[in-house]
């Protein structure tokens, strides 16, 4: 007979504190997961392969807490003071464990190099050192709820009620640590700062579940209880003793691991869809977890609600899992999609538009997921009978399902099906999991739960049978059409290759000029990563040719992210390079290398000296043990999740111990794309690994830091010259716009002491402090002035020509005239950024410079529509009007001014000459010698000519310089 005390009603109070206690530590853990599995990549690799495995010994830890909770019984200790102790481990070895693993990954370089050659060893060794590092707190981890569930308070309550409250307030606690660990503490303290601040949280878990053991009262135990629970008093350090004497309710359980495998691998599925929405940033990807988190916590907690008395609901779970098949349906269906168009790209978002696009998408169906989680573990309790054992039954089979989902999304159902098949597929998995918890043929129509699963099922099968099976569609097409449309909805490109990888969408747009193709565009998800336009083209080939121009003897190369190939392509110009490696985290990326072409454009990886390496780059600097003259790379935009970890000083210093003595690393910074202190940052992170860099740019802000190992040295002037004399490499440096050695120099931003000057007050860009680099959107106007500083000519020519490294490297003998190649990057940068008389331009480059490209540019062409337009050209006769502008452009950055003149009385002759083409041909006429053809053609077009800047300009150089009399 039970004593009377343990007859009275529950504690509210006292189950209301452990809710809070469970909260705190929910809190901790998910900080704790995301600092883990982020250090453990920096440490053993963030490869496809490598995360899955790191994600996997996490979970396993977890299931083997929740092993030993379904297969033991506590012995002598009170429950809650087991409780904090295990929290006690947790933070311990948490923080341990985020202090060692930045440590941990340069005592093990070596073995990894040793290993380089065996790469499943080195894969299988990774798990293994992930799981053995997380195996104490993750288990610990696993321990916790099965065993706070055995408090005697508890213990008068409905099992389903308090599985409910307290797994619901331990997930309610994961969105806290999911939104404060991503959006302030990483940002305020860094991540070891973070480690201490989710430590903290837990071992005050641990303290209020200590002061509730202590002094909360209800305490004493029944003695038949006493004597099962605490016997074997002989020992005080194995609190647990193993006994599991009852039958597993295998259905069930098998419930629990479906529910388990088929969310986890849908939160993989949503996150892919909605980056099709949404910046693939940090913040982001923290706002669709806390919506996850939130629904599956408020989820259980409204199941624990609904288990108001000892009787059993399990006539509701054929109901539950079948609305959750119906929900995964039509929260896609009903997608908002268009809510929030992203005129220029999907980092127009704002957090709470994100937060509304997930809870749309995600919401509903976590919801549902928490739901059943009570339901489930009651209905294994009512077999199982000990609570800590079907506690911990449950959330095995659960997190076992947990860990294997991602892993079925990621490497079998996306790329084999897509991500809406991969939904529909997940939908029909709720609904036949619906079946095995009906545990007699349903006979009886009267009963009501019986119509509802019935009509469940006829709305299922109706949603399947109507489903919009070509909304996938749309939703691609929304994630290109900031590069596929222009403003008035024209077409500018389209899709000619989609690969669902393991872990991106991918979309290779390619836009045609006059019928051929002009240049392609990568997407991943919603966000452009390369693309082979001709400004894309100049950048990413000058990664390339300035370590080419100032170590001409490179031999070993190393390539960084392959992206479109283009950098790869101009490294194989370099006059002795006999390997080059080129490493991407993406098979889909080089898969897609044979769908280029161009002009200047073959597949790299067809050269024999070409080597593709799927792998992590900062994994492949930490792991090989080659070294290289050159390694540069096209890595993705900083502000992309992930990406930080590429610009930050330690990654900087792995690629300076993989470079030979006097080797040269180059990388790109665009400040284009961040705030002035981010770019400043990494500029800062770089300098500290780099003594001798610097900072070079054409006229944009695609800029490029470089770095020499050693002092560098003196480069003779047909060392350099040799690039431009290389038929493939003299043709590829022209078309990008250095037509000639000298504008090499004239590339030339800051030098190292320069660096020292404007990063003195700034913190670099560390692995610790990644929230240096923020998801703020960028200021444009100050990155403008900001880059101006370092464009104009003399400040800039002086900063060359007195520079410690121009003096190490620089041939003296390219020096003259650099002035004027100054001078057009300044021009250039002004025009593109605040405008320009395009006429004053045109007369500045055609008659003080004999560049090329400028004057292309000037006219809105460049070396690639030229070529094609030439092309078509000679296939029709006339040739079609629309190629006319860019054959004019050709024959004046030609300089062939009668071949200019032709082209456009040939347009004036057939009817298209606009006023521009006016006034460009009146001024051509005059720059030929035939002033009183122009005066003819601006007497004829007087009424037409607006009197304007560029008009009244254009009059008045002329009648100075050709004694041309304007029309009245």
């Amino acid at each position: 007979m039970r004593p009377k005390a343990h007859t009275r009603s529950p504690q509210p109070l006292r189950v209301a504190v452990l809710c809070a206690v469970l909260f705190l530590s929910g809190i901790g853990a998910l900080i704790f997961e995301t600092l883990w599995l982020r250090l453990s990549g920096l440490a053993f690799g963030n490869s496809v392969w490598a995360a899955a495995l790191i994600l996997s010994s996490f979970m396993a830890g977890l299931a083997l807490g929740n092993a030993l909770a379904a297969s033991s019984r506590i012995r002598r200790w009170r429950p809650l003071y087991l409780y904090a102790g295990l929290e006690v481990l947790v933070a311990l070895f948490g923080c341990t464990i985020v202090f060692a693993l930045p440590v941990l990954g340069q005592l093990m370089r070596p073995l990894w190099q040793t290993l380089w050659n065996y790469q499943p060893t080195l894969l299988g060794l990774r798990f293994v050192f992930s799981f053995l590092i997380l195996l104490v707190p993750t288990t610990a981890m696993g321990l916790t709820l099965p065993v706070m569930i055995e408090d005697p308070a508890l213990q008068q309550t409905t099992f389903g009620r308090a599985i409910g409250f307290l797994y619901g307030f331990n997930t309610l606690g994961a969105v806290v640590g999911a939104v404060l660990g991503e959006m302030y503490f990483i940002a305020a303290f860094g991540l070891y700062g973070t480690a201490l601040a989710a430590g903290s949280a837990v071992c005050i878990a641990a303290a209020v579940a200590m002061l509730v053991a202590r002094f909360g009262g209800a305490a004493v135990e029944s003695s038949r209880t006493h004597s099962r629970r605490f016997e074997n008093r002989r020992s005080l350090f194995l609190p647990l003793r193993l006994d599991a004497s009852y039958r597993p309710p295998w259905r069930l359980l098998l419930i629990s691991f479906g529910t388990g495998c088929i969310f986890l691998a849908l939160e993989v599925i949503w996150f892919r869809f909605l980056r099709l929405y949404v910046a693939s940033s940090p913040t982001a990807f923290a706002i669709m977890l806390a919506v996850v988190l939130a629904g599956i916590g408020a989820g259980a907690i409204l199941g624990g609600a609904i288990h108001r008395s000892s009787a059993r609901p399990n006539h509701l779970l054929p109901a539950l899992l079948l609305s959750t098949a119906i929900l995964v349906l039509l929260s896609y269906v009903f997608f908002p999609g268009e809510l929030f168009p992203a005129p220029t790209g999907v980092f127009d978002l704002r957090w709470w538009q994100i937060a509304l696009l997930s809870v749309a998408l995600i919401f509903p169906v976590a919801l549902f997921s928490g739901l059943l989680f009570p339901f489930i573990a009651a209905e294994v309790q009512a077999s199982v009978q000990d609570r800590m054992n079907s506690t911990g039954i449950t959330t095995l089979f659960n997190t076992t399902g947990a860990a294997l989902g991602p892993l079925v999304a990621s490497f079998v159902l996306l790329p084999a099906l897509g991500y809406q098949w991969s939904l529909i597929l997940c939908a029909v998995g709720y609904a036949l999991l619906s079946i095995l918890v009906t545990k007699r043929p349903i006979h009886s129509l009267r009963r009501p739960v019986t119509i509802i699963v019935i009509g469940l099922w006829a709305a299922v099968i109706l949603i399947l049978v109507t489903f919009p099976y070509r909304r996938a569609e749309a939703h691609f097409a929304h994630a290109g059409r900031v590069y596929e449309l222009d403003q008035e909805g024209h077409v500018l490109a389209r899709v000619v290759k989609k690969i669902e990888g393991t872990s991106d969408t991918w979309q290779l747009l390619r836009r045609d000029l006059f019928g051929e193709p002009y240049y392609y565009r990568l997407l991943a998800n919603g966000f452009s990563m390369s693309a082979t336009n001709p400004h894309s083209q100049c950048y990413m080939r000058l990664f390339a040719y300035l370590p080419l121009a100032f170590r001409p003897e490179s031999e070993d190369v190393l390539l960084l992210c392959y992206g479109c190939g283009v950098t790869a392509d101009a490294l194989l110009h370099g006059p002795n390079v006999k390997r080059i490696d080129a490493v991407d985290i993406s098979k889909e990326v080089f898969a897609l290398a044979d769908f280029y072409s161009g002009i200047n454009y073959s597949n790299p990886l067809r050269d024999p000296r070409a080597h593709a390496v799927v792998q992590d780059g900062r994994f492949f600097l930490q792991s090989s043990p080659r070294q290289y003259d050159i390694i540069s790379g096209e890595p993705p935009p900083p502000k992309v999740a992930g990406a930080v970890n590429l610009y930050t000083e330690e990654f900087f210093s792995l690629m300076k111990n993989r470079l030979k003595e006097g080797g040269i690393a180059t990388f790109w910074l665009p400040i284009n794309q961040l705030k002035l202190d981010e770019a400043k940052a990494i500029l800062r992170a770089f300098h500290n690994v780099f003594s001798n860099a610097s900072v070079w740019a054409s006229a944009d802000e695609e800029w490029i830091m470089m770095g020499i190992n050693g002092s560098g040295r003196k480069v003779q002037e047909e060392e350099i010259r040799q690039l431009w004399t290389h038929a493939d490499s003299g043709g590829d440096l022209r078309r990008i716009g250095i037509e000639v050695p000298q504008q090499l120099g004239a590339l030339f931003l800051m030098n190292a002491e320069d660096i020292d000057q404007i990063t003195r007050d700034v913190a670099p860009l560390t692995d610790n402090y990644p929230k240096r680099l923020s998801d703020a959107p960028w200021d444009e106007e100050a990155s403008h002035r900001f880059a101006l500083t370092y464009m104009e000519t003399l400040p800039a020519l002086q900063r060359f020509l007195h520079s410690s490294l121009a003096d190490a490297i620089w041939p003296e003998s390219l020096n003259s005239s650099l002035e004027s190649f100054f001078v057009v990057r300044e021009t250039r940068y002004l025009s593109e950024t605040i405008g320009s008389n395009k006429l004053a331009e045109l007369d500045l480059y055609l008659r003080h410079s004999g560049l090329r490209i400028p004057v292309l540019e000037v006219l809105g062409s460049d070396g690639f529509r030229v070529a094609i337009a030439e092309r078509v050209a000679k296939k029709a006769q006339p040739s079609p009007l629309e190629v006319m502008p860019d054959l004019i452009a050709g024959a004046l950055a030609r300089r062939d001014i009668n071949e200019a003149i032709r082209l456009l009385e040939d347009e004036k002759d057939r009817g298209a000459l606009s006023l521009d083409d006016t006034l460009l041909l009146a001024y051509i006429y005059c720059l030929n010698g035939s002033v009183d053809k122009a005066e003819a053609l601006a007497a004829n077009n007087a009424d037409s000519i607006k009197k304007d800047q560029s008009a009244d300009w254009l009059w008045e150089k002329l009648e100075t310089d050709f004694g041309f009399h304007p029309p009245p």
